[in-house]
């Protein structure tokens, strides 16, 4: 018997747990932590179908493959927006990772079988992390789990044709105006990490998808999304060769504030 995922998934198990979500100064005013004695199972308003669909390697390794490839995309200077022109390239641009925490915070907030944002879902490593929620409904031709998953990715990625230039440079969103939160959290330059969580369940005779991610770090006011210069000019551990424009793997991107 390989005692080798069990055991990794024992070590997983413990890092998500060692953070005390209960913490006020972990929310620093914000609210309740969603996993302040959240939900570690299906809300029973979810009804009797509801399940959690498992984000095995598989689908994680997609998941990072779609947002590293937008990533690259915008950090490559390849992204031209119909009515804002070409997105400048970006000087020093992560290359995202996997983080089971995040992904299990995110869980917390897609057991309740809502579409709603929460107040707090920050954790030691990531204080100011970030989140993008979509609902979907399965109308027309069935669809697999990781086919929604990359059409919601991919529509959140859509928004890059409405955000101005200006925006990514100091971020604010104008009341009324176009969305564009979705599309800078996938393109900000600090993200280092992503956590995901994907639930289903009935509502008005219809499945419903709950896709939940949690990043590194949020869209911050009047902070640049990503600072632009020429592609991977800024990374100290050299380029991605998979990636055109995010920098190594290695590169110590520290989410927080800019100085």
């Amino acid at each position: 018997m390989n005692l080798l995922p069990v055991l990794l998934w024992t070590v997983l198990g413990i890092a998500v747990q060692a953070t005390n979500y209960c913490d006020r100064k972990l929310c620093r005013g914000k609210g309740r932590h969603i996993a302040c004695n959240g939900l570690t199972q299906l809300a029973p308003s979810c009804g009797a179908s509801a399940r959690e669909i498992p984000l095995d390697s598989h689908k994680q390794a997609m998941i990072l493959a779609l947002h590293n490839t937008f990533r690259s995309r915008v950090a490559s200077g390849r992204v031209t927006s119909s009515s804002n022109g070409r997105l400048p390239p970006a000087a020093r641009m992560a290359t995202m990772q996997w983080d089971a925490e995040l992904a299990s915070v995110a869980a917390a907030n897609a057991r309740r079988c809502k579409l709603e944002y929460d107040t707090c879902r920050s954790t030691d490593r990531f204080p100011l992390a970030g989140q993008n929620i979509a609902l979907i409904g399965n109308f027309g031709r069935a669809r697999s789990d990781a086919e929604l998953v990359m059409l919601v990715i991919s529509d959140w990625f859509a928004e890059y044709e409405d955000v101005e230039i200006g925006q990514l440079e100091s971020y604010n969103v104008q009341k009324g105006g176009p969305r564009v939160g979705h599309f800078t959290q996938i393109a900000a330059d600090r993200a280092t990490h992503v956590g995901c969580s994907l639930v289903s369940f009935q509502q008005a005779f219809t499945t419903q998808w709950l896709f939940v991610c949690n990043y590194a770090i949020t869209n911050i006011r009047e902070e640049p999304v990503y600072v632009g210069g020429a592609a991977c000019s800024g990374c100290m551990t050299g380029c991605n060769e998979n990636y055109p424009g995010l920098c190594n793997v290695e590169e110590g991107i520290e989410p927080k504030y800019w100085d």
